[in-house]
């Protein structure tokens, strides 16, 4: 009976906790987004008020997007700079606009990435 129980209710937390935004977890594996990478190895020019990075995620639902936004006013709760091979865990919600430039002839492409609202990484 006390299992049963607990299975419930760690459920219930799990289910209450998720219903405060989307979670993620992983490990880092770029800090810079993959389709922000590709296109400023092509001559894009990408300007944003934060940064961007790509994990592997890592206990978190199937459907978790691997490249994330971070605004510039969003700070680690660990006090750490996200750093390639650290783990990460944290809250994302709504999406970004990041729009890339090429200089000539002039174009321009549009990326939307998941934007971090809460994270923490590993000291390493």
């Amino acid at each position: 009976m006390l299992i049963v129980f607990l299975v419930f209710f760690s459920t219930g937390i799990v289910s209450a906790y998720s219903s405060f935004g989307n979670v993620f977890g992983g490990r880092i594996i770029n800090t810079k987004a993959v389709e922000i990478a590709g296109l400023e190895a092509v001559g894009y020019i990408c300007p944003m008020f934060g940064t961007s990075i790509s994990i592997i995620p890592m206990g978190s639902p199937i459907s978790t997007p691997s490249s994330y936004f971070i605004p510039s006013y969003v700070v680690s709760k660990t006090r750490t700079t996200p750093t390639i091979g650290q783990l990460i865990l944290g809250k994302y919600s709504g999406r970004t606009m990041i729009s890339c430039m090429f200089p000539y002839p002039p174009s321009t492409i549009a990326v939307s990435l998941d934007t971090i609202t809460l994270f923490g990484t590993s000291r390493f």
